[in-house]
């Protein structure tokens, strides 16, 4: 098991305001965020078509101070098999302290990244509200 979901929670011109939601077997951490349209757009053109080769990696960030999501995508062994490591950061209780949650999501393959690209895309120029990226496990549930 293992997914990643953005979901917008509300728009102001070119700025998204959306919560992250990452879930592996052992971990899972949410937060929330500011973030501008047009990132979401680069993030899913920069994964796009990822991976290419099999020593490739790809790292992108979203969100902005206290709150964001980190994503570093890496081939592990072959081309149809890649691993994810998100880090999500955000603020927890009453003292706005700072939270961290660091893991991999694995056993993603190429059609999985590209799905996920097309909907960042989507996410960004307001033709949809959820991202979402899932393992090969977790597209079985669907």
């Amino acid at each position: 098991m293992g997914k990643v979901v953005l979901t917008l929670v509300s728009k102001d011109n070119d700025m998204c305001y959306l919560q992250a939601l990452a879930s592996s077997p052992s971990y899972s951490a949410v937060t929330s965020f500011h973030c501008q349209s047009k990132t979401l757009v680069e993030f899913g053109k920069r994964i796009k078509g990822f991976p290419k080769s099999t020593n490739e990696t790809e790292e992108y960030s979203i969100g902005a101070g206290k709150g964001k999501a980190e994503f570093s995508f890496q081939v592990y062994g072959s081309l149809d098999n890649c691993e994810l490591w998100v880090r999500i950061k955000g603020l927890q209780g009453e003292l706005e302290q700072n939270a961290e949650a660091y893991f991999p999501i694995d056993y993603l393959d190429n059609t999985a990244i590209e799905a996920f690209s097309r909907d960042l895309i989507k996410l960004g120029t307001g033709h949809t509200k959820v991202a979402e990226l899932k393992n090969k496990f977790e597209k079985d549930k669907a």
